[in-house]
């Protein structure tokens, strides 16, 4: 899929979910990054990270990638299809042709069924930003909460490897405490 230049959606849904962690941590809609910053400071032991993560399309990335396959589908494939006949037709002396156009129907039909799929899942990934996106280390993963519309959302979880995880013990016992509290608020 050709990425879309300059555009984000108005509204950011990652596709990460977890049972083990909040959502969204705090209570509100920060009034700033600034205010997000702070808050995540004062609750974790988190470090900054570049992260990229999943979300879900919005309707006009859906149709764009559409509009892609319809064109595929529509004006391309049936070149294809072209050349791959006239080349039937003229084998025994143009071998060589038939196997070329026979590779780019191939390559054009891959694309459209890979297009179709992404579209039908419509879920992108999205590099986020270190500046904003903060990694966490709690219960034996290493949970990832972006910054994103006056909000820190959680974005990802990954397993910690066992080669890792005894250097990282100190900063989950902090994050557990803080997510304990977080579940204590949130759950009422």
């Amino acid at each position: 899929m050709k990425k879309i230049e300059h555009y984000r959606p108005a509204f950011i849904e990652f596709t990460t979910e977890s049972n083990e962690v909040p959502k969204f941590l705090g209570e509100k809609k920060f009034e700033s990054s600034d205010e997000a910053h702070k808050f995540i400071n004062e609750h974790f032991v988190a470090s900054s990270t570049k992260f990229q993560a999943e979300r879900k399309m919005d309707q006009y990335e859906i149709d764009k990638i559409r509009e892609e396959y319809q064109e595929e589908l529509e004006e391309i494939l049936p070149q294809y299809k072209g050349e791959l006949k006239e080349a039937e037709r003229i084998l025994a002396e143009a071998k060589a042709s038939k196997n070329a156009a026979q590779e780019a129907v191939n390559a054009c039909l891959n694309k459209i069924q890979t297009l179709s799929i992404e579209a039908q899942e419509g879920v992108t990934e999205m590099n986020l930003d270190q500046a904003f996106t903060y990694e966490f280390v709690y219960n034996g993963k290493r949970f990832y909460y972006t910054i994103m519309d006056k909000k820190i959302q959680l974005c990802g979880v990954r397993d910690i490897p066992m080669y890792e995880a005894d250097d990282l013990i100190s900063s989950s016992e902090r994050n557990a405490k803080s997510f304990e509290q977080m579940k204590e608020v949130v759950n009422g």
